[in-house]
């Protein structure tokens, strides 16, 4: 299965329009409006890689309203720790965020190792370009995901730097 997540930079107040315009664009599996420099991030699936990419040059980035859009392509995908009833009670419980990491391509199997060991991490992709791992990790609040970031993620010494998008409960969806 090919996977990429486009990150989405919108019009003020458009994510919703936005995240409608999604659900029908056949490879997006989840989308989610987000906070900081991202309004909105969304993850794409298939069996071939060439629907991602029409769906991104056809479908996307047609949508109105979207300013500028930044695509991972995922290499491939480490982990995925919930199932879809799991992932859909988190998503209305509990605080969430992807977290892009920059790591030297030699030192990426190390933290690949460590970040499995950390059991708020759902979700783990390798990626391809500058970006090399993205996760995704959730938590009761917005200031336990700032605590893990800090004081476990960001203490493993091989990542060089890394990005957080924050999702916003009550604006997805999941197909």
């Amino acid at each position: 299965m090919k996977k990429a997540y486009v990150l989405i930079v919108n019009e003020s107040g458009k994510e919703d329009f936005i995240i409608s315009h999604l659900k029908n664009i056949p490879s997006v599996t989840n989308a989610f409006g987000a906070f900081g420099t991202f309004d909105v991030i969304t993850k794409l699936e298939s069996k071939d890689e060439q629907n991602i990419r029409h769906d991104i040059s056809y479908g996307i980035r047609k949508i109105q309203n979207i300013r500028t859009t930044l695509t991972l392509l995922v290499e491939k995908s480490e982990i995925t720790m919930t199932n879809k009833l799991e992932q859909s009670v988190l998503d209305s419980n509990m605080a969430q965020a992807f977290i892009m990491i920059h790591c030297l391509k030699s030192q990426e199997e190390t933290v690949l190792q460590h970040l499995n060991n950390i059991s708020e991490i759902v979700e783990i992709d390798v990626l391809v370009g500058s970006y090399k791992i993205i996760c995704k990790i959730v938590a009761p609040t917005y200031n336990h995901i700032s605590e893990i970031i800090s004081k476990k993620i960001r203490k493993i010494c091989e990542i060089q730097s890394t990005s957080t998008i924050n999702l916003i409960n009550n604006q997805e969806f999941d197909r």
